[in-house]
């Protein structure tokens, strides 16, 4: 009797435990306020476009950024219910994010309930949605077909399992253990020179370029003397820093023949600031010729950017000013990084900080910008090619012949995407080191933790809403094919912003409290 009333109470419990997970039996005011709050923001999110979907006439709106935090925030229960309740809300108040009319509201609610799953150490629940949705993308004719398209979220499923006893542990980090300067950001650095120096060196195949080679030889010595710095390898080095006096003397020579005036003494002093910059780095008097290369880097970006400001003083676009304004951050932030480093204004730590990034963040701003801009053209090219007409298109300042689709995406949208991929890594870098000189923080595993939880969440919301595209839209295999690269890639940026924008959320959270954060 006693052994039944035990396994009776069991199964009870069991029963309610799987209810209070469906449907929360206590809530208290500030988590319903939070959650009304957190709707309204993905209703207003709404009305802000990201992207075009082409061949139907409609927007992504940047309601896709919001999904991770609302998860991580909300947990699963509470953050489904709210990204519901503001997806449903946005798409009736903004219609022209309405893509799938009325069940336009299911994608986000699924990518929301992935993330917090997944952040709060429900990874096998998160696995299974994502596992659901691409078991609903191969259920249909084109999934079979294009078997090969959910590559990506392929891909951030096998990182979820792999960083499953991870996620939900760095994710709710407490502030006073983030406190301490660990890395700051330098594999994330390291990730981004390697990647533009692969879309360099990709965009090179059929044809050497001096300044390409410069360029290639430049990021591997960088990358290079990052690793030998964390790894302490002399050797290492020695060897990366002559590829980057290599790059220089390359870039330089190769100037001569493709530019003249100002940008040929810009590009030339620049050359100079390698030579001196790897002789900084294997020489003994390091602070001479570490001053010297910074001298040779500002006079050359202070050129480029009066250059940059002369030729787009008629252009009316937010890109040609938020570059420049980036640039000129990063500059004052590098004179500040030698103030404080060489010992000289230790007061100048926090405002070294601000300035790196600053940098950071009018950078991701304008590789946004300018992604928007080349994703119009490359759409536009893909479908020029179903007239299987060759035509001539541009890829990092190359000219290149396309007539069939592989050759495109060889010859310039893996190319493209890897330098846009790389730079917003090196602009993120920049972020984590500005954030740890003026909070004294590390986010490397709250970045890591973050970034595969919000690519888990935009992917789940992709791959739904294909599903609903074949259904609902009727689009065709051609659509699919055409944009094979650029939708799920254009997938990664937006968890980049939204791991960056979430960080920002976050981490006052932590340190302050809901409460005080918002007094704040």
């Amino acid at each position: 009797m006693i052994y039944t009333g035990w396994i009776s109470m069991t199964l009870g419990q069991r029963v309610r435990d799987r209810i209070d997970v469906i449907v929360p039996q206590r809530l208290t005011a500030q988590e319903i306020a939070f959650s009304g709050i957190m709707a309204a923001v993905m209703a207003v999110a709404a009305f802000i476009p990201v992207t075009v979907v082409a061949g139907v006439g409609k927007v992504i709106s940047a309601a896709v950024a919001l999904e991770p935090l609302v998860g991580v925030l909300l947990g699963p229960v509470l953050g489904t219910y709210a990204a519901a309740a503001g997806a449903f809300a946005g798409q009736i108040l903004a219609p022209q994010g309405a893509i799938f009319g009325l069940l336009t509201f299911i994608p986000p609610t699924v990518g929301a309930t992935a993330a917090g799953l997944l952040a709060h150490r429900k990874w096998k629940t998160a696995c299974g949605i994502m596992v659901g949705v691409l078991l609903l993308w191969y259920s249909t004719s084109i999934g079979r077909e294009l078997y090969y398209y959910p590559y990506m979220p392929l891909l951030f499923l096998g990182l979820g399992l792999v960083f499953r006893d991870h996620l939900g542990e760095w994710i709710h980090v407490q502030y006073n253990e983030l406190v301490g300067f660990r890395g700051a950001g330098t594999w994330f650095l390291l990730a981004g020179v390697s990647l533009v120096g692969g879309a360099w060196a990709l965009s090179m195949v059929g044809g050497l370029w001096i300044p390409g080679i410069g360029v290639v030889c430049g990021t591997a010595g960088v990358a290079g003397i990052l690793v030998s710095v964390v790894k302490d390898k002399p050797g290492l080095k020695k060897v990366s820093s002559g590829l980057v006096a290599f790059s220089g003397i390359a870039t330089a020579a190769g100037a001569y023949g493709m530019y003249s005036g100002p940008i040929l003494v810009s590009v030339t002093i620049l050359g100079i600031t390698c030579v001196l910059g790897a002789l900084a780095v294997v020489s003994g008097r390091f602070r001479m010729w570490f001053l010297m290369s910074l001298s040779a880097l500002l006079a050359s970006a202070a050129l480029a950017l009066g250059i940059e400001a002369v030729s787009s003083g008629a252009d009316v676009g937010w890109y040609p000013l938020f570059r420049l304004l980036a640039y000129t951050a990063l500059i004052l932030g590098f004179l500040l990084f030698a103030v404080v480093n060489f010992r000289i204004s230790e007061s100048m730590r926090k405002w070294c900080g601000f300035a790196l990034l600053g940098a950071g963040i009018l950078g991701l701003m304008q590789q946004v910008l300018l992604l928007s801009l080349q994703s119009k053209v490359m759409k536009s090219e893909l479908l020029r090619l179903d007239e299987s007409v060759p035509f001539v298109t541009g890829s990092l300042g190359r000219e290149v012949t396309v007539t069939s689709n592989l050759a495109y995406y060889l010859e310039k949208v893996v190319p493209l995407y890897m330098n846009h991929l790389g730079w917003v890594l090196v602009f993120a870098a920049l972020m984590i080191l500005g954030i740890s000189y003026f909070l004294n923080i590390s986010l490397e595993k709250l970045s890591v933790a973050y970034f595969v939880i919000s690519g888990f969440a935009v992917l789940s919301d992709l791959m739904i809403g294909n599903f609903l595209a074949i259904q609902v839209l009727e689009l065709n295999t051609g659509i699919f094919r055409a944009f094979l690269f650029i939708y799920p890639v254009e997938r990664m940026f937006m968890t980049f912003f939204a791991t960056v924008f979430g960080i920002g959320v976050v981490i006052p959270l932590k340190r302050f409290g809901l409460t005080n954060f918002v007094r704040r």
